[in-house]
């Protein structure tokens, strides 16, 4: 999820762009992506089809493999059936009583060596052997042996066990029953079947094996493909592979990986299943032969199919980018003589902005830069008409100021009348009168130093205190002010008087007309609220019900005054004016609103921008 952080870093990068940049980023980011998503489907689609194709080469292969194996199978089942089939072979070895020398020349020549002539008409066959139990035989080499030489072997319990089904049995092991034959290091596979004969009566084992070199000819051919490799898995998930083959070396395939994965995509007859490798991916065919009740698997390394198409897709991308980069030059000469007036206009803006007025701009053309530069000029005319018009306006009211200083009182002489005045309560001892009289003064020069409409908070307090002062010498002391503003605040810019008539109102219309039996509290406060300062001024007076707040709230936003006077004797003209200037300054998001409990409290609040002047007031 994207953060609004970086949306906002994403959006502020973007806007420092000129519009040919984003232009030309526009023009690349329609062509190159789509492009790009293109080129990344058609070679996964190539890739897609190579892989089909390896399926379809590899799975003939395999159906080849499985009919070898099948014929193979056929071969030792019919061998087994044959020597199962050879009823005086089986009457000699049933036999009970300890033959002479004359029957065992005759059982040679004749039953045995039709076994030993089976073997040599299926060349492929290693060896034919019958286990049997009876105590009285006498082993021939190579194929009659007393049972107790497999003893040990972990096959025998689970060949008597089927009854006369047979078992196939994969031994990588190279010991042979005959201790004193050489190991022949080759693996086998066995057909293992009962003897039971008579019937339900265990007369022994017969072992029909071949080379695993013979039985598989696919796994173990000596001329295998360096990217790809059979292996067959056994019904107990075992692996048979050809150990001299190093594919899973030089891949470093672990087995038990592959087994893993061939677990979670078994299935009966041919399938197929890719994995990932150490980064390679490998494709797996899969054949089930049923008769052994194992898997075979043609494990294919994908590395020089993923090679080729990355390096298919490298040379598009690398010729696209190309083209795209040429194609954006060309693009960038050609918006650059697209965009070439907008750029005149805008160099016209920027001498406007340095306060040039006194030129013409040149408009030519139709299309939406030139109405464009057509409504520049005209708003060019019409500023110049202003500042004319603003300049004649000025030089009249300089001069109905002067005429009106001219009949002014001297401020000097109204300064110098208090302050004999002042001097005169002190002498009398009405410290009372003589403090009222300083407040009144500092009052009075606050409004005739009127030549700027904006003050620090600080002033516009001290102001209030003032008139609170005043106030009290009225009221015999019962109001009392309560400031809670922080330092940092002193500073901030407020309209000039945007203060004092809220709280004569306060107090004119919410405290005086409740009893003043107890004192009048008023409460002013400041804090931040994001970029803006919320001013409070609470009073504890009459208050106001909701339908009468509700009512003040909409003269207040409506700009215009309550024309009953419903509202505490009052109609808000002050709360009202304050509020249109403050909307006036800085603009609609800013005002007043009022909040009120009848017979509680009202409290008006005043929103406007953080802005600090430092130093104190100036040209106040």
């Amino acid at each position: 999820m994207i953060m609004p952080e970086t949306l906002k870093k994403l959006s502020d990068g973007l806007n420092r762009l000129s519009l040919q940049q984003k232009l030309i980023g526009l023009y690349i980011i329609i062509i190159i992506i789509p492009i790009i998503i293109s080129t990344i489907i058609y070679s996964r689609d190539v890739y897609d089809r190579a892989i089909h194709e390896i399926s379809v080469k590899n799975e003939n292969a395999l159906e080849i493999e499985q009919v070898h194996i099948k014929n193979n199978i056929e071969s030792m089942r019919r061998t087994a059936q044959m020597v199962v089939s050879d009823m005086e072979f089986l009457e000699f070895v049933k036999t009970r009583n300890e033959a002479n020398v004359d029957q065992l020349i005759d059982f040679r020549m004749n039953e045995l060596s039709n076994i030993t002539r089976l073997q040599a008409n299926n060349p492929a066959i290693e060896n034919i052997r019958v286990y049997t139990t009876n105590p009285y035989i006498t082993e021939m080499w190579p194929i009659l042996f007393r049972e107790q030489r497999i003893m040990k072997k972990p096959w025998r319990d689970e060949v008597i066990s089927r009854n006369g089904m047979e078992l196939w049995w994969f031994d990588q092991q190279t010991e042979d029953v005959l201790e004193r034959l050489p190991s022949q290091n080759t693996s086998k596979i066995s057909l293992l079947r009962e003897l039971d004969f008579p019937k339900d009566e265990h007369l022994g084992i017969i072992e029909i094996n071949m080379f695993l070199k013979n039985f598989f000819p696919k796994m173990f051919g000596t001329k295998n493909d360096p990217d790809s490799v059979y292996v067959v898995l056994d019904k107990d998930m075992n692996m048979i592979r050809n150990h001299h083959d190093t594919f899973f070396e030089d891949h470093g395939i672990d087995p038990e990986a592959l087994i893993h994965h061939f677990s979670k995509s078994k299935k009966d007859g041919t399938g197929s299943f890719q994995f990932v490798n150490k980064g390679t991916p490998y494709l797996v065919i899969t054949a089930n032969i049923e008769d052994l009740e194992a898997y075979m698997l043609n494990v294919i390394s994908l590395e020089s199919l993923y090679a080729e198409t990355a390096k298919t897709r490298n040379i598009i991308l690398s010729g696209i980018i190309f083209l795209v980069i040429v194609l954006s030059l060309f693009t960038y000469v050609l918006i650059s003589l697209l965009l070439k007036r907008m750029y005149k206009l805008k160099d016209s803006m920027a001498r406007v902005e340095k306060g040039d007025f006194a030129f013409d701009v040149d408009v030519s053309g139709y299309d939406e830069i030139a109405e464009f530069g057509f409504h520049f000029k005209s708003m060019l005319g019409k500023i110049n008409n202003l500042i004319a018009d603003a300049v004649n306006k000025q030089a009249a009211a300089k001069e109905t100021e002067l005429k009106a200083l001219k009949t002014q009182i001297d401020s000097h002489f109204l300064y110098n009348t208090l302050e004999n005045i002042k001097m005169m309560a002190e002498i009398e001892g009405k410290y009372e009168i003589s403090d009222a009289v300083t407040s009144l003064g500092e009052m009075m020069r606050y409004n005739l130093r009127w030549k700027n409409d904006f003050v620090v908070l600080e002033e516009e307090l001290n102001y209030i205190k003032n008139y609170i002062d005043i106030m009290n010498l009225r009221l015999d002391g019962l109001l009392e002010l309560n400031i809670d503003v922080d330092k940092d605040l002193l500073d901030l810019e407020v309209l000039k008087m945007s203060l004092q008539p809220i709280v004569e109102n306060a107090i004119k219309h919410g405290i005086i007309p409740k009893n003043l039996s107890s004192n009048g509290v008023l409460n002013v406060s400041a804090r931040y609220l994001d970029e803006s300062v919320i001013i409070e001024i609470t009073d504890n007076g009459v208050g106001m019900s909701a339908a009468q707040s509700e009512l003040l709230n909409a003269s207040i936003q409506s700009g215009q005054t309550i024309e009953t006077a419903s509202v505490n004797n009052g109609n808000g003209i002050g709360i009202v004016n304050v509020n249109e200037r403050i909307k006036l300054y800085y603009g609609d998001g800013y005002g007043i609103s009022v909040t009120s409990v009848e017979g509680e409290f009202t409290m008006v609040t005043v929103t406007m921008p953080c802005k600090l002047l430092r130093g104190g007031s100036q040209n106040v």
